[in-house]
């Protein structure tokens, strides 16, 4: 409970602690946890088991909520172990929906995504920040559009889907959906029910590691794009799965209009090395110096030796854990260009540190 603070060492916190926003938000959650002036807090409803490592939450938002667009992603921060923790996750409802829904895949090592699996039950509340990402339908919709999914890439694409649905559009709708095995598919019986309901979409399951029998196997080709469209260069193409499968599509579709939400598996966007001794990153905000590795992302070593800066998306995207660096190198995990030594701003989720470092954290 918050409690008056009779002492503070400077009067800038006592007039923080003062801010009405907070008092209002204090006493509204007494009566309803899902009150808000400031936050869209949002109340798990429904809780649905679409593979054996993934879930979708269906949420209500409180009066705070102003909408979304197929295809975005929304900020979610939930509390671990005392410690709110962002990340964010495309939207697998559409906005014509009455609640929303994300669906989340557990990932090797990822806090949050085993966090929601596990733990996370009808009742619970979310805190989400402002939809965002260009992964959307253009005003003018094209003819024929074709989907490349990867794993749990999907789950942009099934909002834009159902929306295409609603619209009730009249061109032709190709989805390729690369997943594991067939117990892998996420989503299965949604997607199913809109190649029932709509008569624009085929849907092809390719399968990676556990063949089926009259289902493809194996990885995106120039041979699986022959096979299931016609003039690959008459379509939109839209690409959402993991770094490999978002690059090989890339080399494949040069000259094709190609909009991409890049997803990656904790570690994929690291240049993995191997480094000895240390490099001093002085927090210029906090007064301290810490000692670094520079063998992973700056994020990740800062949040080893317990300071955790405001992140998101941890893979570049969302740009929530950018901050100033004064002085020192780092090298940009994305491009694995080295950078300057001067003062720029940079995303410490894809920074490992190359010198001494001056940031302003």
């Amino acid at each position: 409970m918050k409690t008056f603070p009779f002492i503070y060492n400077q009067p800038k916190e006592f007039l923080k602690f003062l801010q009405p926003g907070d008092w209002a938000d204090f006493l509204l959650g007494e009566i309803n946890p899902r009150f808000s002036v400031t936050t869209v807090k949002a109340k798990v409803i429904a809780v649905r088991e679409e593979t054996a490592d993934a879930k979708t939450l269906v949420l209500k938002p409180n009066w705070l909520w102003k909408g979304f667009v197929s295809g975005q992603h929304v900020p979610v921060t939930i509390e671990i172990a005392g410690r709110r923790v962002t990340r964010f996750y495309s939207l697998s409802s559409f906005p014509g929906e009455k609640y929303l829904s994300i669906t989340v895949k557990r990932q090797a090592g990822g806090l949050v995504s085993n966090f929601i699996n596990q733990n996370i039950k009808k009742g619970d509340l979310l805190e989400l920040g402002e939809p965002s990402g260009e992964f959307v339908l253009p005003k003018v919709l094209p003819s024929k559009i074709l989907f490349l999914a990867g794993g749990s890439g999907i789950t942009p694409i099934h909002s834009i889907l159902k929306q295409l649905q609603a619209n009730q559009f009249k061109g032709k709708v190709t989805l390729l959906y690369f997943v594991r095995s067939y117990e892998d598919i996420i989503l299965h019986s949604s997607l199913e029910e809109i190649v029932k309901a709509a008569g624009f979409l085929e849907i092809r399951y390719i399968f990676s590691d556990v063949p089926r029998e009259g289902f493809d196997s194996g990885f995106l080709t120039k041979e699986i794009l022959q096979k299931y469209t016609d003039d690959i260069k008459s379509y939109s193409v839209y690409v959402c799965g993991p770094g490999p499968m978002q690059t090989k599509a890339l080399s494949l579709l040069e000259g094709n209009e190609v909009k991409s939400e890049l997803f990656l598996l904790p570690g994929q966007s690291q240049l993995k090395v191997k480094k000895t001794g240390t490099v001093d990153v002085f927090l210029s905000l906090s007064h301290k110096t810490i000692q670094v590795k520079g063998e992973r992302s700056l994020l990740e070593e800062l949040e080893d030796q317990g300071i955790y800066p405001p992140s998101g998306c941890r893979m570049g995207i969302c740009h929530t854990c950018v901050c100033k660096k004064s002085a020192g190198s780092v090298t940009d995990l994305s491009k694995g260009e080295v950078s300057e030594l001067g003062e720029e701003n940079i995303q410490i989720c894809i920074s490992r540190a190359e010198s001494n470092l001056e940031l302003e954290l």
